[in-house]
Formats: structure tokens, C-alpha cells, sequence
């Protein structure tokens, strides 16, 4: 059975748990609305990471309710994951932005770089194949055994 009354010292790390649930959210936060920047910024996109982040926030205070706050819907629970969340918005939300798209570009050029390197690699092989496409069916007459006019 859960006590009633916790002692101050367990409300307080419960609060300060909060504050960092909240900051681990803001980053959540920020990493999909970089995303949903780089990849998709038509309106539709930044709704549906929206919804996906809330559903995320959502499943996230069940499990930190149940498990650190002893089962009991509590102000302070809430009011440390709000502060986190909008300390970390307010003072390193625009640099992991910054960041995250930056990576993103980055890994966009790498990206295109490979696939431009796997289709020179790769272009003799297509040659040789439109070749042996075209050429099948004389290939296959000079090889054949059972070929009557081979015979």
C-alpha cells in the first residue's frame, strides 16, 4: 500500500525526475519538428509528427504517474515535465534544431554521393546486361544442343 504522505525528499526527486521527462520531450520535440522540416514541410507532415509526439507524451506521463509517482496523478508531476519541456525549448531547442538539420544535410550529400558512386560502379554491369538481353537469342541458338539446325 502507498503511503498517503511521502516525505518531502521523495516529492522533490519525483519533481526533479519530471523536469527531465519534460527536457528528454522537448528534445523529442525538437528532433521531429527538424525533421518534419528537412523532409516534409507541407503542412499534413507537421501535424502527423504533432499528433505522433503527443501520443509520445501522452504514453510517457502514464509510465512516469505509474511507476516513479506512486500511481497518483500529482500537480507538481506535471507542472516539472511543462517547466523541463519549455526550458529546454526556450534555451537549446534552436541550436538541436540547427543541429539535427545540419545533419541532415549532411547526410542527404553522403547520401547522393553513394548512389552516384553504386551507378558508376554499377554501369558496366547494366551494359553488359542490355547486351545480353539484345544478343539472347543468338547466344542461345550458337549454345544450343538441342537445336535442330545446330546438329
Amino acid at each position: 500500500m502507498i503511503a498517503l504522505y511521502q516525505p518531502l525528499s521523495s516529492t522533490t526527486l519525483c519533481f526533479f525526475q519530471a523536469i527531465l521527462v519534460g527536457a528528454g520531450l522537448g528534445l523529442l520535440y525538437d528532433s521531429t519538428q527538424a525533421a518534419s522540416t528537412f523532409f516534409h514541410p507541407k503542412r499534413i507532415w507537421v501535424m502527423v509528427t504533432d499528433a505522433l509526439f503527443w501520443l509520445v507524451v501522452l504514453l510517457a506521463y502514464f509510465v512516469f504517474t505509474v511507476t516513479l509517482a506512486g500511481g497518483q496523478v500529482r500537480g507538481f508531476v506535471l507542472l516539472g515535465m511543462l517547466l523541463g519541456f519549455l526550458a529546454e525549448y526556450e534555451l537549446i531547442g534552436w541550436m538541436v534544431r540547427a543541429v539535427l538539420i545540419f545533419l541532415f544535410h549532411i547526410a542527404a550529400v553522403l547520401l547522393r554521393g553513394c548512389v552516384r558512386l553504386v551507378r558508376t560502379i554499377l554501369r558496366p554491369f547494366g551494359t553488359v546486361w542490355v547486351w545480353l538481353q539484345k544478343n539472347l537469342k543468338k547466344i542461345w541458338k550458337k549454345t544450343s544442343i538441342s537445336g535442330k539446325k545446330t546438329l
